[in-house]
């Protein structure tokens, strides 16, 4: 809904929200164009500059420079440099949306582990596909601070109506975006109609209309203009072919647009159609444009990942709108469109396809129906064949094209290709084909890599036909379940089949209900009268009127197959079976496959889901992030008291972990002969979870019940235990605090229900899901928004050491630099949450302890600190689950948890470079001691060693070891320290080098920087290691690991024992 100014112009709102110091003219001169092509603001560079503003990092195409925007040299590049990952960062910061977080969700891409290759590659694809499926922006809710938009945009009006435009556009309504959108509006009113001299610039340099351009046209190339009348060029040799071009353009021809001619001919501007298009546009463009208009064309420039200075002034369609377009014009084009074009000598493509239509629909003026063409037929020749006409050649030609780009155009693959640059719209469709067809598979090429997947062309195609297939199989007649041979089929058979059920409903016009299941979706009236006694069926065999069941009837009625109690258990557990399939089996779940050799195609569908379900378990953390959301969720909805809370929590783990019980759980009631409620279901979890007895399984198949004592479980019962199995995991995937509180007040003993009901229970439930979901987005976009504005230093060590950029990482690597004794103190600290039983605790407390003494004994080589390192993993997840399972545990809790399990697996990696975190015991606590080690050749190299405790700060140490002795540098930032330190010269020179020379300097450095201190133990200022491992001999080697890795044992055995003294003297004191 537009908001209307009532009293006052907005473009005088925008005037007075910069300022009268801020004009327009400054807006653009405090901006210069760094290295990389990024737009760098000058009061915002750091001393190295690195630094880059967010809304200056983006996806825009130049076009005057022959060079790449910061953006599109990340998508050319195979790997991102430190400046690359922040610039990517920010970019995904300013233009994530809720919309664009809850999809990729969907495709099963966590916004916090996926890299943001990836998540700019998904991105991408839901912005192709929002101009379809349309922008539902009630999923945004109407919780936007529009004060703080006021204050930023100086009218509540002018706020409205931004906040809107964003929406539509599918972005978040930053600050960055705002203050962006707000200086582009500021410039945009200094905009005059270009002159002659701003035109030919535009021309001549192919820049497109946008505000920057024309600012810049109009200060640039106006002032260099210089008109020739000596250079006219007689036009009248070339009238017909002028004449033609007019006709292409969509022009009439008159004196108006000959005039247009004659003046690019005489500026040396080259006369085409789209020359003399866009001339026309420029030269009627009206300046200023209306704020109203510019706001949708700028949140559209900053969904492209553009600034909004690049916002086009003329022809304000966004990529989304005319990558849609172009896919609406190919697939309504018809044969006599075809035969216009040809007729009338126009290049087929987009734009002259639209003129064509515009004509059949009787839209087109009477100047371009001129030229009607004459009718030609086909000839026999002699022998009999068919004789064609040049006209008919052509047109068979041009069929054929349009047909092939039918097969190859999509939505997404346009929306690539106008990124590009690519005009779609008057690219010939023989070039556009092959255009598309080059960018069809990129999508899966970059997701294949972005994973760690070989992208090769089976690859891809696998990729592909697995999508394309299955997205199909949603559309075809659900009765294809009853169909026969489709029981044991695979994917691509049950595919095939439900093909071409669905070509016999749509040749015979008959409505038919789909495979795919939508919640809350009404029948056709012919598929209701078709199957209007369903109820009365299923009472007559003594079933419930359940959704499930119903359907299941209506399948088996279609195929005339025996209703029965075993045909209906069979059908329905068939039917979820499918349902599970496509929540499964997402783009991520796909690649995975991919890279263990697995075709899903080739696969049935309940071993499809049961290779799905089990590579979900096996990567990713999505058993803690789900709970996490729902700790979130659950301490933001009201009226719930703490016993409740507790109740919810407890349900939540229950249920969860009867679904993680591969069906043991319902195996046991079946075998018991009790029902499968859920009240028995948790009962059967509490009761193993006492006992560790509980020997049964329900095997994916249904109808294959495996287990002790299950020789007289009817096939019936078999068949509905492994239904109510999937539903007890449908159960799992809905389960939300608002939910359960609406279900549990409707039905207070909803314990006594199947999985079944409780499914259908929660499905069915009226919540404010939406309003809960599109914060929680909100919030984890909050903090890809944190890890944007991250200093370069930590994306330079995520570099330095080849780790994933995730916004976990990020944050994980954030906090490892920032607060160096964070991790070991969560994990050997006191105050630590838990629900360890006394002798759990006290298991771990002596786990702990051993990891302590075996780090101690393990720094004299990499393997000994490898092998500690894998212990500190055990420790750590054992203290991480009691987290967990605590009762007061909170989503902060449990994102503390997984920040901690990134740094452990950053720790791991690095540990690969020999750069190590070492947990030292002292008498004020575990503090961590940071070692690298770099390799030089023979047996000389570098030690660096730095630490941070309350009672003596910083402490850093640099060792050289040179042919002959070693020379080091030991620091602090306390003089009493550096005192201590030195007075321990004697004994560590002794030790440090087995007897060789030691020469040692020891110095107070009031502002020590560990992060830069010698090398950079974190790796910020070290050079590339040098690669002399593979020239050096074993021995050498070995030699060389020895000498340096003592020169490490040796001072942090000094550190900490003089630590341990002086901090319990300290603590004495």
């Amino acid at each position: 809904m537009r908001v209307e100014q009532q009293s006052q112009n907005i473009i005088d709102v925008v005037k007075q929200s910069i300022g009268p110091e801020e004009k327009s003219g400054a807006v653009l001169s405090q901006y210069t164009t760094g290295a990389a092509g990024a737009a760098v603001e000058k009061s915002s560079v750091s001393d190295n500059a690195k630094s880059v503003n967010l809304k200056d990092a983006t996806y825009a195409k130049p076009a005057a420079e022959d060079k790449q925007t910061v953006a599109e040299e990340i998508e050319a590049s195979a790997t991102l440099d430190a400046e690359e990952r922040k610039n990517q960062m920010a970019v995904l910061s300013n233009t994530t949306s809720p919309e664009d977080y809850a999809k990729m969700q969907e495709d099963g891409f966590s916004l916090d582990d996926t890299t943001t290759n990836t998540i700019v590659t998904e991105t991408d694809k839901i912005k192709a596909q929002l101009a379809k499926a349309g922008v539902d922006i009630s999923f945004f809710g109407d919780d936007l601070d529009y004060e703080q938009m006021a204050a930023l945009t100086g009218s509540e009006a002018l706020a409205r109506q931004l906040a809107q435009a964003m929406k539509e556009a599918d972005l978040p309504c930053t600050e960055e975006n705002v203050r962006g959108v707000m200086e582009a509006l500021s410039l945009a009113q200094t905009l005059q109609t270009p002159g002659d001299g701003a035109v030919k610039y535009m021309l001549d340099n192919g820049m497109e209309p946008t505000i920057g351009n024309l600012y810049k046209a109009e200060y640039s190339g106006s002032a260099a203009y210089q008109a020739n009348p000596e250079a006219a060029v007689d036009m009248t040799m070339f009238s017909d072919q002028i004449d033609a071009i007019i006709a292409r353009a969509g022009l009439s021809v008159d004196d108006t647009s000959k005039e247009a001619c004659q003046w690019l001919l005489d500026n040396s501007v080259p006369l085409n159609e789209e020359n003399l298009a866009y001339y026309m546009e420029l030269k009627t463009l009206s300046l200023p444009v209306q704020a109203e208009a510019l706001l949708g064309s700028m949140a559209a420039a900053v969904a492209e990942g553009k600034s909004p200075q690049e916002a086009l002034l003329v022809d304000g369609q966004s990529f989304a709108d005319k990558a849609q377009e172009a896919c609406d014009v190919i697939g309504e084009a018809t044969d006599e469109d075809v035969a216009y074009v040809v007729d009338h000598g126009m290049e087929l493509n987009i734009r002259s396809l639209k003129e064509a239509m515009a004509h059949r629909s009787g839209e087109e003026t009477a100047d371009s129906a001129s030229g009607d063409a004459q009718e030609e037929t086909a000839e026999s020749s002699a022998d009999g064949s068919t004789a064609y006409t040049q006209r008919e050649l052509d047109l068979l030609t041009a069929r054929r094209q349009l047909e092939e780009t039918r097969l190859a155009m999509t939505a997404q693959a346009n929306y690539a290709l106008l990124k590009k640059g690519i005009q779609i719209d008057t690219q010939p469709l023989a070039e556009l084909v092959e255009a598309l067809k080059e960018t069809e598979n990129q999508y899966y090429e970059q997701l294949l890599k972005g994973q760690g997947v070989e992208a090769s062309e089976t690859n891809v195609n696998l990729f592909r036909e697995t999508t394309e297939r299955v997205n199909d199989l949603k559309t075809v007649p659900a009765y294809v379940l009853g169909a026969q041979g489709v029981k044991d089929a695979s994917v691509a058979e049950v595919h095939d089949t439900g093909r071409a059920m669905r070509d016999t409903f749509e040749r015979a016009n008959q409505s038919y209900e789909t495979l795919m299941t939508a919640p809350r979706a009404d029948l056709g009236d012919s598929i209701q009268k078709a199957f209007r006694n369903v109820d009365d069926i299923l009472n007559d065999i003594g079933l419930e009127a359940t959704e499930a069941n119903q359907r299941a009837v209506r399948i088996l009625g279609y195929n005339q197959i025996e209703i029965t109690q075993e045909s209906v258990a069979e059908m329905k557990a068939a039917d979820e079976q499918v349902q599970r399939v496509f929540r499964n089996l997402t783009p991520a779940t796909v690649t995975e496959m991919i890279r263990r050799g697995i075709d899903p195609l080739d696969m049935d569908f309940s071993t499809l889901n049961a290779t799905a379900e089990q590579i979900k378990k096996e990567t990713g953390a999505n058993d803690e992030r789900g709970f996490g959301e729902f700790l979130w969720k659950l301490e933001r909805t009201e009226g719930i008291s703490q016993e409740e809370r507790a109740s919810y929590i407890g349900t939540y783990r229950l249920i969860h972990q009867v679904e993680q019980s591969d069906g043991a759980a319902v195996g046991a009631l079946v075998n018991q002969g009790a029902d499968i409620t859920m009240r028995n279901l948790m009962m059967a979890v509490r009761s193993e979870r006492r006992s560790g007895k509980m020997d049964y399984s329900v095997d994916e198949s249904f109808g294959k019940v495996e287990g002790s004592g299950y020789s007289g479980t009817s096939i019936t019962d078999q068949m509905e235990a492994a239904y109510q199995n999937n539903c007890v995991k449908d159960v799992a995937d809905l389960l939300t605090p608002e939910r359960m509180k609406v279900v549990a007040s409707q039905t207070p003993d909803w314990e006594e229900m199947t999985p079944e009901q409780l499914k259908e229970a929660l499905a069915q439930a009226q919540t404010d899901d939406a309003s809960q979901d599109y914060a929680y987005a909100k919030e984890q976009l909050d903090q890809l928004s944190q890890s944007a504005k991250m200093t370069q230093d930590i994306y330079t060590v995520l570099q330095k050491y080849d780790i994933p950029n995730t916004m976990t990482n990020v944050m994980a690597m954030e906090a490892m630099v920032n607060d160096r004794n964070g991790v070991f103190r969560q994990i050997f600290g006191e105050s630590a949450k838990g629900s360890h039983k006394e002798e759990n605790e006290e298991q771990l407390a002596r786990a702990k302890e051993q990891v302590l003494e075996d780090f101690g004994e393990a720094i004299a080589s990499p393997e000994g600190l490898a092998a500690a390192q894998e212990q500190l993993a055990e420790v750590a997840e054992n203290v991480m689950k009691g987290m967990i399972d605590s009762d007061d545990v909170t989503s902060l809790d449990i994102r503390e948890m997984r920040l901690l399990s990134a740094q452990l697996s950053i720790g791991s990696m690095m540990a690969k470079e020999e750069q190590y975190a070492i947990p030292v015991q002292t008498e004020s606590g575990v503090v961590g001691i940071s070692l690298k080690v770099v390799r030089g050749d023979g047996e000389k190299g570098l030690v660096d060693i730095t630490m941070e405790t309350k009672l003596h700060g910083k402490i850093a140490a640099t060792f050289q070891a040179k042919e002959h002795g070693v020379s080091g540098l030991i620091a602090s930032d306390r003089e009493d320290t550096k005192e201590l330190l030195d007075s321990r010269q004697e004994s560590l020179t002794a030790v440090l080098d087995s007897g060789n020379e030691a020469d040692l300097h020891y110095a107070c450095i009031a502002d020590l920087d560990l992060n830069h201190f010698s090398t950079g133990v974190f790796g910020v200022d070290a050079p590339e290691q040098q690669e002399t491992t593979e020239k050096q001999s074993d021995t050498t080697y070995q030699v060389q690991t020895t000498r340096l890795y003592h020169i490490a044992e040796s001072f942090v055995r000094q550190v900490q024992d003089l630590l341990q003294g002086t901090d319990a003297q300290g603590a004495d004191a």
